[in-house]
């Protein structure tokens, strides 16, 4: 004779079978959400500042109200290309005791960039002395490669939540630029400061942690991305 089962057991089978199927797809949601939490951590830009070092390495970094801001190339970008290196120096001591580096993140993230201008010796053509050098007011030059008071100073590139860019200069008294070695070749030093909108002189950016470590005659040509 075939046994039946109790009408009692059958629904509470049905029931287990539906949790089960339940927690089985709760289970494959949050294993697909925490794959999608890795994978969009791991897509996060998480940039690391350089080590400080004085090998002509053609690195460049620094904090920019805490975000760390490091050069790299624009999108898209093929080398051997010539308009979308990040990084640039110029040594103007042919006719200004001054030297110019530029460092720019030229990436969608937009993390800005810095045009720092450097006070050379009056002896052209001779390699700036190691020491700290006190940063001045920044000023925005009429012509972006002359330094109009031929004092040590930085000018920035910020951008806002929105994404628009906004110039900033440093501010006298709030930082040194502390050169650790320098020669024909190579250049080295830290930085940090302060700088206020070009617009707004009461909206002031701080700069921390600033480093480079270039060699003159290539850093104009390196890769970052």
């Amino acid at each position: 004779m075939k046994l039946q089962t109790p009408k009692f057991f059958d629904f509470k089978f049905k029931l287990m079978n539906k949790n089960l199927l339940l927690l089985l797809l709760c289970v494959t949601v949050l294993v697909q959400c925490a794959r999608s939490s890795e994978e969009s951590t791991q897509d996060v830009y998480n940039p690391q500042l350089p080590a400080i070092t004085t090998t002509g390495a053609n690195t460049f970094g620094c904090k920019i109200n805490g975000v760390v801001m490091v050069p790299r190339n624009s999108i898209g970008y093929i080398p051997p290309g010539s308009n979308h290196y990040p990084c640039h120096y110029a040594n103007e001591n042919n006719n200004y005791p001054f030297e110019i580096l530029s460092a720019y993140d030229l990436r969608e993230s937009k993390r800005g960039g810095a045009y720092i201008y450097l006070q050379g010796v009056p002896n052209y053509n001779t390699p700036i002395p190691i020491g700290d050098y006190p940063i001045f007011n920044g000023i925005i030059p009429q012509n972006p490669d002359f330094n109009d008071n031929y004092k040590t100073y930085i000018l920035f590139v910020f951008y806002d939540a929105q994404g628009i860019g906004h110039n900033y200069v440093s501010i006298e008294n709030t930082g040194y630029i502390n050169v650790i070695k320098s020669d024909a070749q190579i250049l080295s030093a830290t930085f940090s400061c302060k700088a206020k909108n070009v617009s707004n002189a009461n909206e002031i950016i701080t700069i921390t942690d600033g480093r480079f470590d270039i060699n003159k005659n290539t850093i104009g040509i390196t890769n970052f991305n």
